[in-house]
């Protein structure tokens, strides 16, 4: 049995009842997240641009775009609920996949749950083996996949949004494995469009693609049943014939899940992951040491080459570029003393007493540590400050907070969850879906879960 058939049997045989309570309750947590960061995202510009787009197609009613009042087809619904979850950066990472599990994944699934009038359980475990099939590829193909330029939150999650799509369809393992088929040729996203709306894009269009990919292997749309592994398919192009293993890929399918195993950081800041651990120290130092950002002579921040090269803006002029600058990020935690939602805007990277501070800000690479974004992330980030009065402050990060082994609290969590969701939705909406989410392996229908999730104006 191929690699592919092997991935399309096992997300075949795999039902709710096969799931340990564990895993369950850590995809409610992922859950819980991504919807959040959705339902923000539906205020953004690029996801106002989305909800122009897809209102100007029409298309039959199955679905909703959260916080929103647009209903349309199940593909464009995961179109645009994908970009709204990517659009502040502030969705879940996974380092297997190197990249974000959840935003592609959950955006097919919901919109597909909603249009079958899915069960709580069936959503979960189509979420749960998408993540699964997802990160494993990512075992088996990175970092070679991420090095040559790939954005694997596209080209990996469009892998695990057919897997959750074709799950909730019913798909036989023979039509799993042309789903998987369709979908590898619909595969991209370029990590040169970091910084921009196009980042975003990536995820609904991997959403959109895998619903597309599945339904259409329903209909009896055939492609090769091995694109995994098969001279010239997937893993062979997308990392340059040499960079790939296919046993990581099906080793120890589901014994750990993989949203335990290599598991979900729910990140804190909406902003690079890679900038995280460094946000933590400068943070940590500002409140132990209590000083503003008049009295900062210089900053120094240590890191290796993979961080560096992803940080690639070092004088950012946008606020979606500023989530991609180490510089911007130490300089605005300063000079607010806290990295949220608002420190992200176009206005706010051009304050004044931010692009002061910006230029003080040092990034010092280390090039003995390799170019790799996991061996890096195991590593400490340590910050320096030297301040106008001749002290010396430092402080070093190895785990940044919202890592599996150093993750949000539950409060912490709610909390995130409710600053998210309240830039859409009513107080009593947002409770509600809080709690929906907290017992969504009890909820008999998707579809009306969804209805307390659309705009308040709507919800009337």
């Amino acid at each position: 049995m191929s690699t592919t058939q092997q991935l399309a049997a096992f997300v075949q045989q795999i039902e709710y009842h096969n799931l340990p309570e564990t895993v369950v309750n850590q995809a409610k947590n992922a859950i819980l997240d991504t919807l959040g960061v959705m339902l923000a995202g539906a205020t953004t510009s690029v996801g106002n641009i989305l909800l122009r787009y897809a209102e100007s197609l029409g298309g039959t009613k199955q679905s909703s775009a959260l916080g929103t009042q647009l209903q349309t087809s199940s593909p464009l619904a995961a179109l645009v609920n994908g970009t709204f979850a990517h659009s502040y950066d502030y969705d879940d990472d996974n380092w297997a996949m190197m990249g974000h599990p959840s935003a592609p994944v959950l955006s097919a699934a919901l919109a597909v749950a909603e249009a079958q009038g899915a069960t709580g359980k069936e959503l979960l475990t189509a979420y749960i083996l998408g993540y699964e099939i997802e990160a494993k590829i990512g075992r088996g193909m990175n970092p070679a996949h991420y090095r040559l330029g790939w954005h694997p939150t596209s080209t990996l999650g469009i892998i695990g949004a057919t897997v959750a799509t074709a799950k909730l369809l019913g798909l036989s393992s023979s039509e799993i494995a042309m789903a998987l088929g369709i979908a590898a040729s619909l595969a991209s996203g370029l990590r040169a469009n970091f910084g921009t709306m196009t980042k975003p894009l990536h995820v609904g269009h991997a959403a959109m693609s895998g619903v597309q990919a599945a339904t259409l292997a329903q209909m009896g749309l055939t492609a090769h049943e091995a694109i995994l592994e098969t001279s010239l398919g997937f893993a062979e192009k997308f990392t340059q014939e040499n960079g790939f293993q296919f046993e990581p890929m099906t080793d120890n399918l589901g014994n750990p899940y993989e949203i335990l195993r290599s598991g979900s950081c729910i990140k804190q800041y909406p902003c690079c992951a890679f900038t995280h651990r460094a946000i933590d120290a400068i943070l940590e130092l500002v409140k132990v040491h209590d000083f503003s950002a008049e009295e900062v002579e210089e900053v120094e921040c240590f890191m290796g080459p993979a961080s560096s090269g992803v940080l690639k803006y070092y004088r950012p002029l946008t606020g979606l570029e500023a989530k991609f600058s180490m510089e911007y990020c130490l300089a605005a935690a300063i000079a607010d003393k806290k990295l949220g939602l608002s420190q992200f805007t176009d206005e706010n990277v051009h304050r004044p007493d931010i692009q002061r501070l910006l230029a003080r800000v040092k990034r010092q690479v280390n090039s003995s540590i390799p170019n790799d974004p996991v061996q890096e992330e195991q590593l400490p980030v340590l910050v320096k400050v030297k301040l106008v009065d001749g002290r010396y402050l430092s402080q070093e990060v190895a785990i940044a907070k919202g890592h599996p082994q150093n993750p949000l609290t539950e409060s912490e969590l709610k909390a995130k969850f409710w600053d998210c969701a309240s830039l859409s939705l009513s107080s009593q909406q947002v409770t509600q879906g809080y709690t929906d989410v907290l017992n969504l392996e009890k909820i008999d229908s998707i579809k009306t879960a969804i209805k307390n999730l659309i705009s308040s104006e709507l919800a009337k």
